[in-house]
């Protein structure tokens, strides 16, 4: 397998992860070769930081490989800048040739990874990663990051030989039907989006509990507050965890639909005099935002709960005069069964979109080999026709030379015939004479 490694590195950091993977994949008989991503001018820590703020584009040196299409696989590194390092971003929106390519990332920090994680920076770097990627057709493999400061966490340590072997098996591993690419990396990016959301949210509730509190003008008590917190982070840091782990990121969309239906539901009762029959307009309203997931299982979990909450807010509801389950019950049911029908729909349509291109995939990868194949059947011909025209010349070549050596030959009796006749005639005339 011919390979790509291109990296941007300002420290020495990444290069050495990048060294580390090149020595790895050599190893394992592929053919590797490096690409280091300059800047048209290096700069120091804070001012890259001031250009990513306010200019958020740089200048780069033109690259040795600047059309991929020879590579199988391509593995970029950066280092951790709470985004793409701005060098390798502008070095992948300027080269060709990404389009079906499988792509590996690697990455580098100070801190441990795990803790990127959950202060969202290894998520947002991820994020600006793909979203670049995958605007010029590639596809994300597997990403890895490890600490260059920290030697519980380097190249050299347990973990960073582990990540380094998982990164070059998932790149060895057989190409995912597209279909299947696009499903999983939809739950990454949806579990991604949940958590840069939840915590989003959870940081400004805090900030504004706190201002409120100040000024006297709470909407929630402390305990309240607390309660709704709780409910928030734990969906938070559970999504957060399965996404990190890699394991169990499809649970996302589910915690979430959970703890959004729970914290209504506890809002609803704190606030009792507020909300009057707007309590279903709240789950209807709920239930719109899970079915954007475009999965109809969802959904329904979703709806169970808020059911279920119905239920517990018909039993200790302060004003129980505001729920009507005859009336409130049936639009529950009939907002489920519309919104499930619909989230059925674009599933089932959006699976169809994925297979149509999958067949398209299939057809194109087809047609390549086809035409790889017939390219290296009309080389082999015309190599064949080659090698009969240059027989074919040598052979003309040597009945050429045998014809001059029998026209020098015939040619020289000739001469001699005439040579003869002349000495012939001239014995006559001189036997004449004598006479």
């Amino acid at each position: 397998m011919k390979i790509l490694i291109a990296y941007y590195s300002r420290t020495g950091g990444t290069e050495k992860v990048a060294e580390a993977l090149k020595k790895e994949l050599e190893n394992r008989g592929h053919s590797i070769d490096i690409e280091k991503v300059k800047p048209a001018k290096e700069h120091s820590f804070w001012v890259w930081f001031l250009v990513r703020i306010f200019r958020g584009e740089c200048e780069i040196q033109p690259p040795k490989v600047k059309n991929l299409s020879k590579y199988e696989a391509i593995l970029i590194g950066s280092p951790n800048w709470t985004r793409l390092s701005l060098p390798m971003a502008r070095y992948l929106r300027k080269i060709e040739g990404l389009r079906y390519k499988n792509i590996g990332f690697f990455s580098t920090t100070v801190l441990p990874p795990a803790f990127e994680c959950y202060i969202l920076s290894a998520y947002l770097l991820d994020l600006t990663f793909a979203r670049i990627v995958e605007k010029r057709g590639g596809r994300i493999i597997e990403s890895i990051m490890l600490s260059s400061w920290l030697e519980k966490w380097g190249i050299k340590s347990e973990y960073g030989e582990r990540a380094i072997k998982n990164l070059c098996d998932k790149i060895e591993t057989p190409t995912l039907s597209f279909k299947e690419y696009t499903l999983a990396q939809k739950e990454i990016e949806g579990s991604r989006s949940l958590i840069i959301i939840f915590s989003t949210v959870l940081f400004l509730s805090l900030l504004f509990q706190i201002i409120s509190s100040k000024a006297g003008a709470q909407i929630f008590t402390w305990n309240q507050y607390l309660i709704l917190f709780t409910i928030g982070f734990l969906a938070d840091f559970s999504i957060l965890i399965a996404t990190a782990s890699k394991s169990g990121v499809f649970l996302g969309k589910y915690l979430a639909g959970a703890s959004l239906v729970l914290g209504w539901t506890f809002t609803v009762l704190f606030l009792t005099p507020v909300f009057g029959r707007t309590i279903i307009l709240g789950y209807i309203l709920l239930f719109i935002f899970i079915s954007f997931f475009r999965e109809l299982k969802v959904v329904l979990s979703t709806s169970v709960i808020a059911v279920s909450s119905y239920i517990f807010l018909f039993f200790y509801y302060p004003q129980k005069t505001i729920l009507q389950p005859s009336l409130d019950l049936p639009l529950l049911f009939l907002s489920i069964g519309l919104i499930g029908f619909i989230t059925q729909n674009l599933e089932k349509h959006y699976i169809r979109l994925l297979e149509t291109q999958d067949e398209i995939e299939i057809a194109r990868a087809t047609l390549e080999i086809k035409v790889e194949a017939r390219t290296k059947e009309l080389k082999e011909l015309s190599d064949k026709l080659e090698e009969q025209v240059k027989e074919r010349a040598r052979e003309l070549q040597e009945r050429v030379k045998e014809l001059e050596k029998f026209h020098r030959l015939a040619v020289g009796r000739e001469l001699r015939m005439i040579n003869l006749k002349k000495e012939i005639k001239k014995l006559k005339e001189e036997l004449k004479t004598k006479i």
